[in-house]
């Protein structure tokens, strides 16, 4: 089933464009020029272009040499926060370097002064906290790959999940807008083992509106629906990669590279099923699955933000599991959000195909804008 929180991004990116969204190229000077070491300490200093560094998408001025000293002794103390990303949008949006403000010795950006307004407000409700650190337990670790396999060997075997080098699925939904409800066509394709590509369409007051968000090794891109490719900021991609990357079906394939480690937690019951609670971590993506004494994946919870912004625990119940050319595969998932139901994302698939040919054009957009 496809990791739901890419559902949002209809709601981010197909209605409101990719305007402010992407990687647009960021001011020559952030922070309206302002010495950004003084800035944390409280003082709006304005910088000069004698003493300068760029670092990532933007360009800081300071006042001193010695401001310019201290910022690059630590630059990760005094620089914009996440990447430069909106502090209460995250994932892929894109913050205005001047639009900011300072929060408990820290400097945070945003997509607008909506997102301004709400983050200044409950400033706890928009940042991420660590997560914990894994069971060290040997023990732990050897019995979550034992539930792995057994979660592969559900899913249809070794061979079979290995064996596959396409996977897509499709599915419509309807959600409300201001204008009425909407039919949204959703198309996702994996071609494995690190492309991925969401499509989206819906017929809005007589016009067909779509748009596609692709990942690959060369970047990522938000497709506008005239065919051009704006390029995310590089901070977004760990965000895109769990959101693509928390599928069942991608999760477990991804199982033999080196950075995947899958610890059991403790057993548990979810909706009277007796299941064994196993944590994976695999490069960004960081779920704990439910998985039954049978194999198969009751279920899967996870820590991210919601359409709004705000962090908190989603978990998806997957069922209807069918035969698909070998494998057994969940044609449905129920989600909800700190325990209530999100509708909007939750789904029921039309069509799964496996190994179907896909063009590597459509992992690697040629029409470039949002420079």
């Amino acid at each position: 089933m496809q990791s739901f929180i890419l559902t949002i991004l209809v709601v981010l990116l197909s209605v409101g464009g990719p305007a402010g969204r992407d990687g647009q190229k960021a001011a020559d000077d952030a922070l309206d020029g302002l010495d950004p070491v003084l800035l944390v300490g409280g003082k709006a200093v304005p910088g000069k272009s004698a003493f300068s560094v760029p670092r990532g998408d933007f360009v800081y001025l300071f006042s001193t040499a010695e401001t310019k000293a201290t910022f690059e002794s630590d630059p990760a103390r005094y620089e914009i926060q996440l990447g430069g990303l909106c502090a209460r949008m995250g994932k892929t949006t894109g913050g205005n370097p001047s639009d900011f403000v300072v929060h408990d010795g820290k400097i945070y950006i945003f997509g607008s002064d909506e997102c301004h307004k709400r983050f200044q407000a409950q400033p706890a409700k928009y940042l991420p906290t660590p997560p914990p650190p894994l069971p060290a337990s040997a023990a732990a670790a050897t019995r979550g790959r034992q539930f792995i396999d057994r979660a592969v060997a559900a899913l249809g075997g070794a061979s079979k999940l290995d064996g596959l080098t396409t996977y897509v699925e499709s599915y419509t939904q309807v959600q409300t807008r201001p204008q009425g409800e909407v039919t949204i066509a959703f198309k996702t394709m994996w071609r494995f083992p690190d492309r991925a590509r969401q499509e989206r369409s819906m017929v809005l007051q007589g016009k067909t509106m779509s748009s596609a968000t692709v990942l690959s090794p060369e970047g990522m891109w938000f497709l506008g629906g005239q065919g051009q490719a704006y390029p995310m900021r590089p901070a977004g991609r760990p965000s895109l990669e769990q959101d693509f990357g928390r599928h069942p079906v991608a999760l477990l394939r991804a199982r033999r590279g080196s950075g995947f480690r899958a610890v059991t937690l403790a057993s548990g019951t979810v909706d009277g099923f007796s299941v064994e609670n196993v944590r994976v971590i695999s490069g960004s993506t960081d779920v704990t699955l439910a998985i039954g004494a049978s194999g198969r994946i009751h279920s899967e919870t996870f820590r991210d933000r919601n359409s709004d912004g705000e962090y908190g625990t989603f978990s998806i119940v997957y069922s209807d599991f069918r035969p698909v050319e070998g494998l057994q595969l969940p044609f449905n998932a129920r989600t909800t959000f700190n325990g209530q139901p999100q509708p909007s994302l939750s789904m029921t698939l039309d069509a799964i195909t496996l190994n179907t040919p896909l063009d590597p054009s459509l992992f690697a957009p040629k029409s470039q804008g949002g420079q």
